[in-house]
Order: structure tokens, then sequence, then C-alpha cells
């Protein structure tokens, strides 16, 4: 990863407490599925995965959660706002489109997030809409309630301008949302029956991540064809003895 000069463009609150950031940076190349680094004034270095995509270059999106004022991200957010340029490190991690999965041929690729996951999901389906990726793409992307559901434009668009599916599962469900309802994995599984063949991205918290996982081997689908930043520093908690 290099140090690199990112002009801020936008912040915005685009819900309840999810910021959407734009950058623009000039002298960057990343894979879809990348992250980059924000370099704070206290030598802290804060990883977001990149939310758009290669070809978008050379603007960035990030989505960024604050969960209070006492936050790291909120420190984060407040830098940014504070500051016409930032410096970043990027790009970085290896759950990507050219570690290969694509010359597998995979019957299937499942994109599945949780949360502000999105984002590296979001990179990774734009980019396979870009390439004309010909082979099927599935996007699952858990949710606690509507109310935290956030893109809505960009997911408007997704759903009409590929064959792609996208599917939102919302965990707490109201006399509001007609979608989908229940655990992320339950939708993934209800779908399909045979995952033998298929590889996934998962991108969420650790324990979403092996939990979907555990999940999802019980249908066929190996942990050789299953990327996730999560396994580069979360190692696999071990499963109870019978």
């Amino acid at each position: 990863m290099e140090d690199l000069t990112a002009k801020v463009n936008t912040v915005e609150l685009i819900n309840k407490d999810v910021y959407q950031v734009t950058l623009q940076v000039n002298d960057l190349s990343f894979i879809a599925g990348q992250y980059l680094m924000i370099a704070l004034p206290t030598g802290e270095q804060v990883p977001y995965s990149i939310g758009s995509a290669p070809h978008e270059l050379p603007n960035l999106t990030l989505y960024i959660l604050v969960s209070g004022p006492e936050s790291l991200a909120h420190k984060v957010v407040e830098h940014i706002k504070s500051n016409e340029a930032i410096t970043i490190k990027a790009p970085g991690g290896d759950c990507h489109l050219e570690n290969g999965v694509l010359h597998s041929a995979p019957e299937h690729i499942l994109l599945i997030a949780g949360g502000t996951g999105f984002a590296q999901i979001k990179s990774l389906y734009s980019s396979l809409v870009e390439q004309k990726f010909s082979g099927k793409v599935s996007f699952y992307w858990g949710l606690r309630s509507a109310e935290d559901i956030f893109a809505q434009a960009w997911l408007a668009e997704a759903k009409e301008g590929a064959s792609f599916s996208v599917d939102i599962i919302v965990n707490e469900s109201n006399d509001t949302w007609q979608g989908r309802t229940g655990w992320l994995y339950e939708a993934v599984l209800e779908d399909h029956s045979n995952l033998s063949n298929s590889a996934a991205f998962i991108c969420g918290s650790v324990g979403m991540v092996y939990g979907t996982l555990d999940q999802l081997e019980l249908k066929g689908l190996t942990q050789e064809r299953c990327f996730s930043d999560v396994f580069a520093y979360a190692p696999r908690p071990a499963k109870p003895s019978l």
C-alpha cells in the first residue's frame, strides 16, 4: 500500500448513522473488492472497503457507519469533514476479483453483505456489470431493519439495469416493509439448494462471516471458494465437538 492524497468532494449523512464519502484520487489503481486506510493525525490508520468500482476512478466512494460520538468512525468523519484533502493508504486486501475465482468457472457467484459490508460487495457487483460478466450473480444484503437501508438510488438502478439479482433481507420487519425477512443465510439457502459449484464473497462482522459460511457449507460451498477479508485477521473459530 502506498500513501496517496485524496481530495474530499462530499461528506453526506445518507441515513441515521451512515455517511457516504466521495473522494478524488488521481494516482490510484485497485481491484474491485480491495480497501484503503484513512490516516488520522494521531497516527491511527482506519480501514474502509472501497464502495465504488475501478472504472469510476478517479472518484472513490466510502460508506462509514458512525455508532456514536465517542467512536473511532466519528473521529474519521470529523477529520474528513474538516479537511479539503486527506492522506490515504491504498490499495489493500486479496478478497477481490483477480484472485482466480473467475478462472475457476463457478456456476454461481454469491455476493453476501451485512450492514456496511455493502461497500465491498457493491464494488464487486458494479465491476462484474462493467466487465459484462456472463455468469450468474446474486447479491444478498442483510440489515437489521428497513430504516438501515441506504444507497436507494443505486439499488434501484442495479435491480433494473443488469441480469444479476439483488435481494435485501431485513431481520426486524414492520408494517411498512414488504420485502424479505429473516436471517441472511436463510435467504441464500432458500434460493440455492446446491452450492457445490458456487463461489461466494462475504463481507461483514467476523461472527456474520463465519456463521454464514457454516450454513452455506451445509449445501456444498467449500471454504476454498469462499472469500472474505475476515480470513486475513480472524482465525475461524473451532466448531464444538459432538
